[in-house]
């Protein structure tokens, strides 16, 4: 889908860069013409900026996150490869880093909130099936999984009839999961946490183009359907790639390219 007919969105990256922070700015500038400013941890000012990362560790390098503006639509997704490219040849990534995806839901209503919180629940293991094996499951205590092979009936039972404030707290949706909801009060966003560190720009477009296709698939269309038995491990990747590509919410080269990257995932966790 054309992301300029889609939400806006924001993204975080974590790496270790070769080099610091007002250097890596310089560099991003030359490079691309975008100021981006180095700024202080807790600094939530709606710009381009650089932030030091004490999560971020490994030998050598300094730890840092990009943080983007709200972003908005095709030409920002340039924008953002373009400083992700320069970020890519001056800098690394191990376990440590993660990267967060935000998309807007400003004002939504109870409906489409649970029906996201649904869609997360029934796909929960499918999309684990798209991380590397550190961010799956409970491995990161930062994104961990929101359930354990639990009845899909059941969860579901739990979340209808609650109303935004008791969704938005919900604590089967706790902040250190991979999705957080608690951005939603601030920033009215929901934060995907789940993705492994990268400056590699394919994996990031892919990834922002999937989190607006997962937000699209509960906001935009009816609700997710279950049979009885269905529980969070019933779904496989390939079945929430078909479900999301026949609802139009992704395109089909990023079906292909996920359908790519789970062998690649899977075939060296099975090594």
């Amino acid at each position: 889908m054309n992301l300029d007919n889609l939400r806006n969105f924001g993204v975080e990256l974590e790496f270790s860069g070769n080099y610091d922070m007002y250097e890596m700015a310089r560099r991003i500038y030359s490079v691309t013409g975008t100021e981006v400013h180095v700024r202080g941890y807790s600094d939530k000012s709606n710009l381009w900026r650089l932030k030091s990362d004490a999560s971020v560790s490994g030998r050598g390098g300094y730890g840092m996150e990009l943080v983007t503006p709200i972003l908005h639509g095709e030409a920002d997704m340039r924008k953002l490869l373009e400083v992700v490219k320069v970020c890519e040849a001056n800098g690394t990534v191990n376990r440590t880093c993660g990267m967060h995806v935000h998309v807007d839901i400003t004002n939504a209503d109870a409906l489409p909130l649970r029906k996201l919180q649904k869609f997360f629940a029934k796909y929960e293991h499918a999309i684990g099936g798209l991380l590397s094996a550190s961010r799956r499951g409970t491995n990161n205590n930062y994104c961990r999984d929101h359930f354990n092979n639990e009845s899909l009936m059941s969860i579901f039972g739990k979340l209808n009839g609650r109303q935004t404030r008791q969704l938005i707290t919900a604590d089967m949706f706790g902040i250190r999961g991979k999705w957080n909801f608690q951005n939603y009060w601030r920033q009215g966003t929901v934060e995907n946490r789940a993705h492994q560190g990268t400056i590699n720009p394919e994996k990031v477009e892919n990834w922002v183009r999937l989190t607006q296709g997962f937000v699209a698939c509960a906001f935009d269309y009816r609700g997710t359907t279950i049979r009885e038995d269905d529980t969070t491990e019933t779904y496989t990747t390939k079945n929430m790639l078909d479900d999301m590509r026949a609802k139009n919410v992704i395109t089909l080269p990023v079906k292909k390219f996920y359908m790519r990257r789970f062998k690649e995932l899977n075939n060296a966790i099975c090594r």
